[in-house]
């Protein structure tokens, strides 16, 4: 048997392979989605009134057969979610995904649109994948741990790629993965907050929210975009009361806790998933867990900074299925 910290190493060897054979699925369905810009984008409104396009079934599509050959539950925006009860699968690994996150952005020619992959169990994110394919920008992570360790017990660590040669398409075409580049989240300032926000969606609670708060700088980025830019630094807090889905969320939150951020509910407890519908309860992205209420954070008598995580499952557990996935992908 593994002990925790073998275990943990070897986990996030595994988590690592699995992440890059992850990533070059996300970057063939982001060169689905690219591919249907020179056609007819098909744009119909389903029953939500959101709009669906070519491109959201294209990388669907690359998506859920890839997925397939792990053998564990796909949630996915576009295909039929209503068929699995999310309440009955806390305790399952199974695949959240959104093929076209930000299809709004995508009709309006706008860049800020991505293919969002996570992996949950225990209705927590275990790695997750975040393509924005016109940017050619992939962020990837993973945060992996034992509830009786406390946070320097997780294996966490994620990466950012930017292809920034010029192609003759749009879209990474080939990951190089000595080109990854580490990323943490800043310190920051809690006096002066640099939050992310969205136009489109900047509902009035959020706007509540940023006049209570010692906001500074204001952002707008699309999509699931602003968890990852949490996640390399460039800002501090993104907070969300207007209406999201869990495929919406999963993958960002992965990233920005793979890099020593946190989201937290209206409880003030880790963001989980696994409700009703598949529907977000509001939230509020951290770069700095410091920066959060002082109630989810712990001080240990070195002086260093705990993260709660109570919940998270155990080594062996998340071990076994993280290398049982790792070995099916060939």
């Amino acid at each position: 048997m593994l002990h925790n910290s073998e275990s943990l190493t070897t986990t996030a060897d595994c988590a690592a392979n699995l992440l890059l054979d992850l990533a070059a699925v996300c970057l063939e369905a982001g060169s689905a989605i690219e591919s249907v810009k020179t056609d007819d984008l098909g744009v119909e409104y389903k029953h939500d009134h959101s709009p669906l396009t070519k491109a959201d079934l294209a990388a669907e599509n690359v998506l859920g057969e890839f997925l397939q050959r792990y053998g564990i539950p796909i949630v996915s925006e576009e295909a039929t979610p209503e068929r699995l009860d999310a309440r009955t699968m806390s305790q399952q690994a199974y695949w959240l995904v959104d093929p076209l996150d930000g299809t709004r952005e995508f009709i309006a020619g706008r860049p800020h649109y991505t293919v969002n992959l996570a992996l949950i169990y225990h209705d927590y994110p275990l790695l997750g994948l975040v393509y924005a394919p016109a940017l050619r920008a992939l962020y990837l992570g993973f945060n992996l741990g034992d509830a009786d360790a406390g946070y320097q017990g997780i294996k966490r660590r994620a990466w950012t790629y930017e292809d920034r040669l010029p192609h003759a398409h749009q879209g990474i075409d080939k990951l190089e993965a000595s080109r990854l580049q580490e990323i943490n989240t800043r310190q920051g300032d809690a006096k002066h907050l640099h939050a992310l926000v969205s136009a489109s969606h900047l509902d009035a609670r959020t706007a509540s929210w940023v006049e209570r708060h010692p906001v500074s700088q204001r952002s707008d980025v699309g999509s699931s975009l602003k968890f990852c830019k949490l996640a390399e630094g460039f800002a501090d807090v993104y907070p969300r009361f207007a209406a999201t889905m869990e495929w919406d969320t999963a993958a960002g939150q992965a990233v920005l806790e793979a890099a020593g951020g946190l989201v937290l509910d209206e409880q003030m407890k880790r963001f989980r998933y696994g409700k009703s519908g598949w529907r977000n309860t509001p939230f509020v992205a951290w770069g700095n867990p410091l920066f959060a209420p002082e109630g989810f954070i712990e001080h240990n008598p070195t002086g260093n900074r705990n993260i709660q995580t109570g919940d998270l499952a155990k080594h062996r557990q998340v071990h076994e299925l993280i290398a049982g996935l790792a070995n099916k992908t060939s």
